[in-house]
């Protein structure tokens, strides 16, 4: 079966998660850095997993707009699909996952932003991945 991506696009790092194969759960899958050499990464990533479908979270503003975040995780997709370009990508609402994720963060491990983004991937996968229940 195969599994979806869930990704937290920031103009340093890239936090991943990944599906369950049933698309019940999201777990972290780490992150990367974005850098050069990300799109790379993320295409070894699909391919480990089998899969054509990723969510990606969508920054917007607290009325509901896409500001300059929002246009340069767009514009990162875009380069993305230009490589892969069969690649079905969900937008989500990712407004508040960070300030989740900090709630769930171990003190110990709160300077560590990589965990910080991957833990926001997960909520930004789950979200998806709780819609879909809800639909069926």
């Amino acid at each position: 079966m195969s599994r979806i991506v869930g990704l937290d696009v920031g103009s340093k790092r890239i936090g991943i998660a990944v599906s369950d194969p049933f698309l019940i759960t999201a777990s972290p899958k780490g992150f990367i850095q974005n850098d050069e050499k990300a799109i790379e990464k993320l295409k070894e990533i699909l391919q480990e997993f089998r899969t054509k479908e990723i969510v990606v979270g969508l920054p917007l503003t607290l009325k509901g707009l896409e500001g300059e975040q929002a246009n340069y995780t767009r514009a990162f997709v875009e380069r993305l699909n230009s490589e892969i370009p069969d690649l079905k990508v969900h937008f989500v609402d990712e407004r508040f996952t960070t300030s989740l994720a900090q709630k769930y963060i171990d003190p110990k491990r709160s300077n560590n932003k990589g965990y910080l983004d991957t833990l926001s991937a997960v909520f930004i996968l789950q979200t998806y991945l709780d819609s879909l229940t809800f639909r069926s």
